[in-house]
């Protein structure tokens, strides 16, 4: 029995064969109605042969319904359809799908890389699709055909990375501490000093920020200095597509709020959403410094609520506009932006704060990595020690002298020399894991 499913702009008749669920795309309904009495009529006379995809863009059709479907988030399904429309289909779409190999992959990757990005600047010109661009496109299609050989297609996947950039992630500014605190003392806008101590002293992805409620924060004893003050993280705000959000049904269990859109037929729609992954979904305890600021921006908000009444659109939101509306994350890093400039710190992005955050905490835990990746939510500990590497960059020239001087010069690190600076400690401890226990005498005796 054959059924259909609206997907978007599009119909999917469904059925099984072989045990195996089928999906055919048509643009327009009676072409679907029309193919479900086909199958059925077949069927009823013993004749039916499912079809086989002939081409690529046939078969990465039936993937996206198939697999992505079922096992994609919003922001990867709106991105890997994206790849396929604008750089897969286009070049390679029409290509039989047995007569594909690695030669012919290979030959696709290079020219590729000399493809305009589907994005124009600003000025309306084109810029060629980056690396980064054309490691995904790699990702997708590796994994497509993986699943095209398990469903007995093709015999072996035709995709290498030899004709493929490494993927490389821009490394990204950071602050010092002082620095850090220099700016928090700075800032005036309540939500932006909110959202940078959430960044900061709980280690919070923007979309985490922007989408805490109030009812997942705890101000335990507010008169005595918020002892024991706390939040859970249990959600993300972020803007998806609205067509997206329609196909992906089965993913709507993740969605726990879509915010009214202030247009009627926007194209896309703000929503809270679970977290990145489950390692996510955490609880933080909250610092004297950051309960006493969420308790003046809790007091501001039931004032602005008391005045505005039934005009006060009451979300429940942390981070909100002074009507309770969301406030998006692009508009708090814009925001974030604006004020490093007009106050002449250094340039670096909002996710800065939470790097920062990681690293002074692998400092204060004394490189208590799995303490310190319970607090920022990252799927594995080796990713807290991976991503904050990079730090240690500029600290390379003066590393080798001061491990000289504590490590080798030293009959023991109880001599140690009276300072250390926070980039040796670093540096020992990302560099040599093996020297953790010798940090933590260090640390101890401090």
């Amino acid at each position: 029995m054959a059924t259909k499913v609206r997907r978007g702009k599009s119909f999917c008749v469904v059925y099984l064969t072989n045990g195996k669920q089928k999906w055919e795309t048509y643009k327009i309904e009676a072409d679907a109605d029309a193919r479900i009495r086909e199958i059925g009529e077949k069927k009823a006379l013993g004749n039916f042969v499912p079809p086989n995809p002939t081409t690529i863009s046939e078969f990465l059709a039936e993937y996206v319904e198939v697999y992505g479907v079922a096992k994609w988030s919003h922001s990867t399904y709106s991105s890997n359809t994206s790849l396929i429309r604008n750089y897969i289909n286009p070049l390679i779409g029409a290509w039989r799908l047995r007569d594909v190999n690695t030669k012919k992959m290979d030959s696709f990757f290079v020219k590729l890389k000399s493809q305009p990005a589907a994005k124009q600047h600003a000025d309306g010109s084109l810029s060629v699709i980056t690396d980064r661009c054309v490691y995904d496109v790699n990702l997708l299609l590796s994994n497509a055909f993986c699943k095209a050989v398990e469903w007995e297609y093709i015999g072996k996947n035709p995709i290498t990375r030899n004709a493929c950039p490494d993927r490389v992630d821009t490394l990204r500014g950071f602050w010092t501490p002082d620095i850090a605190k220099a700016a928090l003392a700075a800032c005036t806008d309540l939500n932006l000093l909110v959202s940078m101590h959430l960044a900061i002293a709980c280690s919070m992805r923007i979309g985490e920020i922007t989408g805490l409620r109030w009812q997942f924060v705890t101000f335990g004893d507010a008169d005595n200095g918020f002892d024991n003050a706390a939040l859970q993280v249990t959600s993300q705000l972020q803007r998806i597509s609205r067509e997206t959000f329609e196909i992906l049904h089965r993913k709507k269990s993740h969605i726990k709020l879509a915010f009214p859109g202030s247009r009627e037929n926007a194209m896309t729609m703000l929503v809270l959403k679970t977290p990145k992954t489950k390692s996510s979904e955490r609880i933080v305890w909250i610092p004297q410094t950051l309960a006493s600021a969420l308790w003046e921006l809790k007091k501001r908000q039931e004032e602005l609520q008391a005045i505005l009444g039934n005009e006060y659109q009451n979300y429940d939101m942390v981070i909100a506009q002074d009507n309770g509306s969301p406030i998006e994350g692009k508009r708090i890093s814009d925001m974030f932006k604006r004020f490093v400039v007009e106050n002449g710190f250094p340039c670096v992005e909002f996710h800065s704060l939470r790097h920062l955050s990681t690293t002074v905490k692998l400092l204060i835990s004394q490189g208590d990595v799995k303490s310190v990746q319970g607090e920022t939510g990252h799927s594995q500990a080796k990713m807290v020690t991976d991503t904050y590497a990079h730090i240690l960059d500029q600290n390379r020239r003066t590393m080798a002298r001061k491990f000289e001087e504590l490590f080798y010069k030293c009959d023991t690190f109880n001599n140690r020399p009276s300072e250390i600076s926070i980039e040796l400690i670093l540096a020992l401890l990302i560099e040599k894991p093996e020297s953790v226990e010798l940090l933590k005498n260090i640390l101890s005796t401090k």
